[in-house]
């Protein structure tokens, strides 16, 4: 007996298992796990633990049912989730070719002799990591259509390629030429 796994996959989307069920758990978990990390209805006098985790537990109930009775908000998520999948399988694969191209010298790269993260990777990784998020919450939103659908409806939107590359150009002309205020002494 073969089991059909689209079949059941189908199932699952007619019963509203992807609309409803996993984006209410993942709000839920979510949220009661940030009420319970910060505390925020905990007392410093000893009181029920439970009657917090209770409170907390409601609270990522409320917000879950919020959630998924908005359609909208649904399909924010998941396409939240299937961006941050792709994004997690290409570092993968970055991670996988770096440690085909340099073996075990791979982690050197990274790291200095002391074990540490090298500090510009830090700031690299943290500056890359901001970037995708707004790329990724504009793409959700829609953001990047409305920016292009203004620049299609303005004269701008046609010469928007020209006048990318003249600000390139210019900004390169005055990287190469600018003053460092270093003077030299000449002897």
């Amino acid at each position: 007996m073969a089991i059909d796994f689209g079949l059941i996959i189908g199932n699952l989307i007619d019963i509203g298992f992807y609309n409803v069920i996993l984006p209410f758990l993942l709000v839920y978990v979510v949220i009661f796990a940030i009420l319970e990390k910060s505390k925020i209805f905990s007392t410093n006098d000893g009181s029920d633990k439970n009657q917090v985790k209770n409170v907390n537990s409601i609270i990522a109930f409320v917000f879950g049912l919020f959630v998924v009775a908005s359609i909208q908000t649904v399909r924010y998520l998941q396409n939240l989730i299937l961006d941050i999948v792709i994004i997690i399988i290409f570092i993968l694969c970055v991670l996988i070719l770096l440690a085909f191209i340099f073996g075990e010298d791979y982690d050197k790269l990274f790291r200095n002799s002391e074990g540490k993260v090298k500090g510009w990777i830090s700031w690299s990784i943290g500056l890359i990591v901001f970037f995708v998020a707004i790329y990724i919450l504009f793409n959700i939103l829609g953001i990047w259509t409305t920016i292009g659908n203004w620049f299609n409806s303005t004269s701008l939107g046609s010469d928007f390629g020209t006048y990318l590359v003249l600000i390139i150009i210019g900004f390169i002309i005055y990287a190469v030429t600018k003053d460092d205020g270093k003077k030299v002494d000449k002897k």
